[in-house]
């Protein structure tokens, strides 16, 4: 090998020139060819081997249920159940004219199903309270009902306000309505739109979480050949919510997470730290270059060869896979870092062998003599293990492998043909002192005389480190690669604070959906397992009782609901005089009823202010809310059992395939973020349905 490297040399140094010509030239032919052909594929599904089990299983319900695939999630907040539900509403009907960007919006807890058997969902209890509630809220659900404007919601407030005088009402009980009106009256008048959280009028319960937090699952039509695939849905989300107001100011927060935008961040992010990262070790070689050779016309030959390799593998990546990956895209910083390593052994010891003899040609021969089984070595170790990755499953930790090997392979060749070539050419001067920092002479002789003394202590060092070497776990989820402060992972990390809300499901499609509850029952009694959910999870239970209080209650509310007549709109001068009478009565009351003298100011100030877009805007912003309030609550009071075949298409379809197969989600007990546990609860399913799929089987 070595006289083969020896001749190799002597016969680059002898036609130097046409060897730098010959492979610059080819260099520049293959800039054009990746110039022409580069491409990063950004579909995950692509990493991994497609004959694995667990990946067919994946792709067979991906198959079943393409709606569930690359979603774009929206998480709405606010501390306005209200104004969050608004929000929803009006985000997710502008979004479903936009057809040129998504496939499907929906609304997961807006189903026809969900808001007319809401109630049967609760327990008991539950119920009963929140009938007890609505009931208490009559009179004033009757007066809206029969005048849903701003003259029936502050007449409805006289009549409130004349049972006080006469004791038939404690201001204690209307002091929170008060409060919550001259607050929004407040925040409109300010200029803000601001909804009227009704909820809280007939109830002081605190808005549960569900209520304050809204989601609309898109799914958008995907752009693999770009960078960010889902980056122009992402981008007209954001705009749409900022022209519709729904901004921190005006008390709304929307934030993007799901597959789409985990995937898109991450994309952005690597392609942002793959040129960074090698910039900056291109930076770093450069100035290894310069401590160990010191000589210009020694570190340009060693860059031009490193980046003429660069070129050539990069050509070779695009030839050989047609497009890199999220993973082997980070073959540059792998080469640099390894290829360099080449061109500075070369380089040092050909000014050592410059310092000894003077004529370039014995000293070119000398070093390659040198230079020749150590890199060969070097080289064929570090490719074979590089290369020794390409058995693998994940398809793209084996490209990165293939690449890298390669690309090792390719950088040797250069240093043992192109470099000579060069330094032949820019004929380095000799070294008139032996190559070295003498500043560390000291160290050398001091490491030499008490080797005996030091050995042991790194023997014990070395100890200590396998101790702790032996501690090191493998981080399997790849969610803990990401940035935890992007917008997406945050948002996930918030949303799975709700055990239900976890993404470490296991999915398994069955025959039908009497084989899909069989085998959820089975799966229910494992200590791994906290729930299974199929569509029959939907159907509410013990809907006897709940139907029963339910009736109870429409007996005692139908007539206010249902109103023999509906009042017309009132002009605004009617509306005025109704607001000038609620503050001349609210002003009425001790001055110690703080919350009615507020709401008093604050209908003085519409009054004066006469201004009828304000008017519009408190309409819209107060009036709105009872008119949705009431629909959904003539709906949720039908009083009629739910079953299977009252469940929406849409809500089946993401349970049930056309030809009848059914979905089966499995959720792990405990933390699902600890290894063992997830491990424990993977195993436990796979027992009992060999074909799960699911982000637990697939991060493991």
């Amino acid at each position: 090998m070595t006289n083969c490297i020896l001749h190799l040399v002597a016969f680059c140094r002898r036609f130097a020139l046409f060897i730098v010509v010959l492979l610059l030239g080819a260099s520049i032919g293959l800039g054009f060819f990746i110039v022409n052909n580069i491409a990063i594929n950004t579909d995950i599904d692509q990493l991994m081997a497609t004959d694995l089990v667990w990946r067919q299983q994946e792709k067979k319900i991906a198959q079943a249920f393409p709606q569930n695939t690359d979603r774009l999630v929206i998480v709405i907040d606010s501390k306005n159940p209200d104004l969050a539900e608004n929000a929803a509403n009006k985000l997710s009907s502008e979004l479903q004219k936009r057809k040129e960007l998504f496939k499907r919006v929906s609304r997961p807890d807006a189903y026809p199903y969900f808001l007319k058997n809401g109630l049967l969902f609760l327990s008991e209890k539950e119920l009963s309270d929140i009938l007890d509630v609505i009931i208490k809220a009559q009179p004033m659900l009757g007066s809206l009902s029969a005048d849903p404007s701003l003259r029936g919601l502050f007449r409805t407030m006289n009549l409130a306000i004349e049972g006080l005088k006469h004791g038939e009402a404690k201001y204690e009980d209307l002091a929170p309505s008060f409060s919550i009106i001259a607050q929004t009256l407040e925040s409109n008048l300010a200029g803000k739109s601001v909804l009227l959280p009704w909820q809280s009028l007939f109830s002081d319960r605190k808005p549960s979480l569900h209520e304050l937090r809204k989601f609309i699952v898109t799914q958008p039509i995907m752009d693999f050949d770009a960078l960010s695939p889902g980056a122009k849905a992402s981008e007209a989300i954001r705009q749409i919510a900022q022209e519709l107001g729904l901004t921190p100011e005006n008390g709304v927060n929307v934030r993007l997470t799901g597959s789409v935008a985990l995937n898109d961040e991450e994309f952005a992010s690597v392609a942002q730290g793959a040129g960074l990262a090698t910039g900056v070790s291109l930076f770093l070689v450069m100035f290894l270059l310069f401590l160990a050779l010191r000589s210009v016309r020694l570190i340009l030959p060693i860059i031009i060869t490193l980046l003429t390799g660069l070129v050539a593998t990069t050509a070779f990546a695009l030839a050989a896979v047609g497009s890199l990956n999220l993973i082997s895209v980070a073959f540059a910083v792998m080469f640099i870092g390894v290829a360099v390593d080449f061109g500075i052994q070369f380089g040092v010891r050909y000014r050592e062998t410059r310092h000894a003899c003077s004529d370039e040609t014995e000293a070119l021969r000398e070093t390659a003599r040198a230079v020749a089984a150590p890199l060969s070595l070097a080289a064929g170790a570090t490719a074979l293990g590089l290369i020794s990755f390409m058995p693998t499953d994940y398809r793209g930790v084996a490209e990165l492998g293939l690449i890298a090997g390669v690309g090792i392979l390719i950088a040797f060749i250069l240093n043992v043909t192109l470099l000579p070539a060069l330094l032949t050419l820019f004929r380095p001067p000799p070294e008139p002192k032996a190559i070295g920092y003498k500043g560390a002479a000291a160290l050398d002789d001091f490491l030499v005389t008490h080797r005996k003394k030091l050995l042991p202590i790194f023997g014990i060092l070395a100890l200590v480190g396998l101790v702790f070497a032996s501690q090191v776990r493998f981080d399997f989820d790849p969610l803990n690669l990401k940035n935890p402060d992007s917008e997406s992972v945050s948002t996930l990390f918030d949303i799975m604070k709700d055990p239900d809300a976890t993404i470490y499901t296991i999915e398994i499609l069955a025959n039908s959906l009497e084989e899909a509850q069989k085998l959820a029952q089975r799966l229910d009694q494992l200590d791994q397992v906290d729930h299974t959910l199929t569509l029959e999870s939907f159907i509410p239970q013990n809907q006897e009782a709940k139907l029963a209080l339910i009736e109870d209650a429409k007996f005692v509310l139908d007539p206010s609901l249902y109103p023999l007549s509906i009042k017309p709109a009132p002009t605004q001068k009617k509306i005025y005089s109704t607001l000038k009478k609620t503050a001349y009565a609210l002003k009425s009351l001790e001055k110690d009823k703080e919350a009615a003298h507020q709401l008093a100011r604050a209908l003085e100030k519409i009054v004066q202010k006469k201004d009828p877009r304000l008017l519009t805007q408190l309409d819209q912003n107060l009036i709105t809310g009872i008119k949705l309030y009431l629909a959904q609550l003539r709906a949720r009071l039908s009083g009629t059992p739910a079953s299977i075949d009252d469940i929406d298409s849409g809500l089946r379809r993401n349970w049930i395939t056309p030809d009848g197969r059914a979905k089966i989600e499995v959720y792990p007990k405990g933390n699902a973020r600890n290894y063992k546990t997830l491990a424990a609860f993977t195993k436990a399913v796979r027992q009992i349905a060999p074909q799960a799929s699911g982000a637990p089987i697939s991060i493991q």
